[in-house]
């Protein structure tokens, strides 16, 4: 009996002396969302309105056989390791200005991303099943306070209604930052520019 007593105040001495420790480097390691209201309106606003952009990738090409209709976009596989956001997560891409994006032009102050990301099937190749969050990168004057050289990041609910982070969000930034083309990747297609879009 006294050995396991013994065992017991040794274990919990030890988690006394670390515990501190162990949660000051959880807390000091948890990074804190930015979520600044001044953006709502506006991420709101686009999460109301983005299909109207229509897809990046989204024009009709010709049938491949006699009357058959062109087969509907394909989701594409986000190449981002973060489970927490686009990992492991199928989407459609939207934006303002296509044209812009596609032809790999500076942004201008205006243009508008939305990524609508979906958590995949079990099927092969996997499909859409639960739509996630809207990832959402709309460009603004560079000496706004608060963005990213302009840039204001956020999501938002699939159901458009709630903005869960918003303005300088570090997990978003740490990879956009490395993009040779003012923080937009573009995707590894080389789609054509289209004389009725922007």
């Amino acid at each position: 009996m006294k050995i396991a007593s013994m065992k017991l105040l040794v274990v919990l001495l030890i988690v006394f002396c670390l515990a501190p420790h162990a949660f000051g480097d959880a807390l000091k390691n948890k990074e804190k969302v930015a979520n600044d209201p001044q953006f709502h309106k506006a991420l709101l606003d686009i999460a109301a309105k983005y299909k109207s952009y229509g897809k990046v990738d989204d024009m009709a090409k010709w049938a491949p056989w006699l009357c058959a209709p062109p087969p509907a976009p394909v989701a594409k596989v986000s190449q981002s390791k973060d489970t927490d956001t686009h990992g492991r997560k199928l989407y459609f891409l939207y934006a303002l200005n296509r044209n812009e994006y596609v032809a790999k032009k500076t942004p201008q102050v205006g243009q508008t991303i939305v990524k609508e990301s979906w958590i995949p099937d079990n099927s092969n190749p996997p499909k859409p099943d639960k739509q996630f969050a809207l990832f959402i990168m709309t460009k603004l004057e560079s000496a706004l306070k608060n963005t990213d050289n302009g840039w204001v990041y956020g999501t938002v609910t699939p159901d458009g209604k709630t903005v869960t982070s918003a303005g300088r969000v570090e997990s978003c930034m740490k990879c956009h930052i490395e993009s040779k083309n003012d923080r937009l990747f573009g995707l590894k297609e080389n789609l054509p520019v289209l004389d009725n879009q922007k």
